[in-house]
């Protein structure tokens, strides 16, 4: 029985943290047969498993990506990670451009109380990404929207649910109405796909406004994004900590 040999490797629960996170997208099946061309790999070559085979054959697994690409994915996350640090969300975990199915940020909300201004907030934040093509790139890419988990869809229906469910709407702000689907919801009432692209303009232009001023600091972890991949733990903290003395102080 081939055994996994950690002496030989990073540190276990590292490793297998980052195992875990360029897993992510893959399907039981693509693991299975990861786990298992890995194991016969080991043992041609007549030696135990190593975390190291593991990571070959993920990285296999997933598709490849530009340099081009991997650059926008970082301008992209440093966006979503710059917003999230000057409207005071939590601590930021992970920020990475390896998963399968793209880049994401890990962290806490930081917030226990929610108000019209936080949920605005979370708008601005969600939208910071594609503000950040737009301004540092000079134009937009279609992976802010097009699959329900996007940001354009979690946007929408936050938007959608202030609008409707949690009792800031601009109409009728006591009346619990519970979209069913968000599509069908904003196509049957016009009014309420206004008030909600209304939400929506006016959180990008926020996101346009912290990008522009903050371009320095999100040039710099965008850079830093773009060279590790993946920023966790102490490293994170500390290229956070350069971020922030990179802040311009904004007006108000």
């Amino acid at each position: 029985m081939t055994s996994m040999q950690p002496s030989a490797s990073p540190s276990a629960p590292a490793a297998l943290s980052a195992l875990a996170r360029k897993a992510q997208g893959l399907t039981g099946a693509d693991i299975e047969r990861v786990v298992k061309e890995a194991r016969q790999q080991a043992r041609r070559e007549q030696r135990s498993l190593a975390f190291s085979d593991l990571e070959e054959r993920i990285a296999a697994a997933k598709p490849s990506r530009s340099m081009a690409l991997r650059l926008r994915m970082a301008i992209h996350e440093a966006g979503h990670a710059v917003a999230r640090l000057l409207l005071g969300f939590g601590p930021i975990y992970e920020i990475t451009i390896e998963a399968p199915k793209g880049g994401y940020i890990s962290g806490s909300t930081g917030q226990d109380e929610v108000t019209e201004a936080w949920l605005t907030a979370v708008l601005i934040e969600t939208l910071a990404g594609r503000a950040a093509e737009e301004v540092m790139l000079g134009s937009i890419s279609a992976n802010s929207g097009g699959l329900d988990y996007s940001d354009l869809a979690s946007a929408t229906r936050l938007a959608l649910d202030i609008e409707t469910v949690l009792g800031f709407g601009g109409k009728w702000p006591l009346l619990y109405r519970k979209p069913k689907e968000v599509t069908a919801t904003l196509a049957a009432d016009p009014e309420v796909a206004a008030r909600v692209n209304i939400r929506l303009e006016r959180a990008y232009e926020a996101a346009l406004v912290i990008v522009r001023e903050q371009s320095q600091a999100l040039d710099f972890l965008a850079e830093k994004v773009f060279e590790k991949a993946t920023l966790e733990g102490a490293e994170l903290d500390t290229v956070l900590g350069q971020v922030r003395k990179r802040f311009r102080e904004r007006p108000g």
